[in-house]
């Protein structure tokens, strides 16, 4: 059930001061309902649209949020990215070290699948295996973001069963939701395209889970520091003055990322410790 912050924000459509893990489910349950009205008239969404409302989201919670727990950095030009990522997602575990989630953005049309998860040409490289050719040359973990509301058809009619943290997640939470990439590889070779009720509610988390809850999600192979993470072709939103050079002479002209990065990066802080020790400073 939604905390009343969270019901208040969502009905003022603007939230109000609220932490982190209230700000996801605020986010989740907007994105859930948005969708569902969408598909109520029978009308698609697109997913760069919803990719957009979701970054731009975590940036105004890292603007009014002067801990800085989260952090957005963005190039300034179209980037595609061999293995697919649309967004790289950093959760530090409070030592200095990050685990990278690389993330594909999918949003669900209102038959209650997602068109893009489908097996295609024969012989065509599809793009979660990409993914899980990121987890084993980074040692990320790849996931799919998946958009998700309620459509009129295709549409689970069993209540969610998986608990983190927090508990039971309400269905709303999951207008965000993560599904690794084998699970999503599995999944579309049996059945494609692929229906949300094929991942719900076993295979899939509410994205709740990574900022509410210590390591909810499977362990990396590897960590990375802030160092490895922010890289000079990237420019941290909010976060420089008007006359910088947000590259700091980096050659922009070759519009191109190192390997494996995807055109935005969130870097995300969950440890209290760590955000006291900003807060002094």
């Amino acid at each position: 059930m939604l905390t009343d912050p969270i019901r208040q924000a969502i009905l003022l459509g603007f939230p109000p001061p609220m932490s982190l893990c209230d700000y996801s489910s605020y986010l989740s349950q907007r994105v859930y309902r948005h969708l569902s009205d969408v598909f109520r008239f029978g009308l698609s969404f697109s997913e760069l649209g919803m990719t957009d409302h979701f970054i731009l989201d975590l940036a105004r919670f890292s603007h009014r949020n002067r801990s800085a727990t989260v952090k957005v950095y963005k190039t300034s030009w179209p980037v595609e990215t061999v293995f697919g990522n649309d967004i790289d997602l950093f959760v530090g575990d409070g030592t200095g070290q990050y685990d990278w989630y690389a993330l594909q953005a999918k949003v669900m049309s209102h038959e209650g699948e997602f068109n893009d998860l489908k097996i295609k040409v024969k012989g065509e490289f599809h793009q979660w295996l990409k993914l899980l050719l990121h987890e084993r040359l980074f040692g990320s973990q790849a996931f799919y973001l998946l958009y998700v509301g309620k459509s009129k058809t295709n549409f689970p009619t069993i209540k969610p069963t998986s608990k983190d943290c927090h508990g039971v997640a309400p269905i709303g939470d999951y207008g965000l939701s993560l599904v690794k990439a084998l699970d999503i590889h599995k999944t579309v070779t049996r059945t494609t395209p692929m229906k949300f009720t094929e991942v719900f509610p076993d295979l899939v988390e509410p994205l709740r889970s990574i900022f509410c809850c210590p390591r909810p999600l499977p362990k990396t192979a590897r960590k990375y520091t802030e160092n490895e993470i922010v890289t000079p072709a990237y420019r941290q939103v909010y976060a420089r003055d008007k006359d910088e050079d947000p590259y700091q002479g980096y050659n922009i002209s070759d519009h191109v990322l190192p390997d494996g990065f995807a055109p935005l990066r969130v870097l995300i802080d969950l440890n209290p410790d760590a955000v006291a020790d900003k807060n002094v400073r």
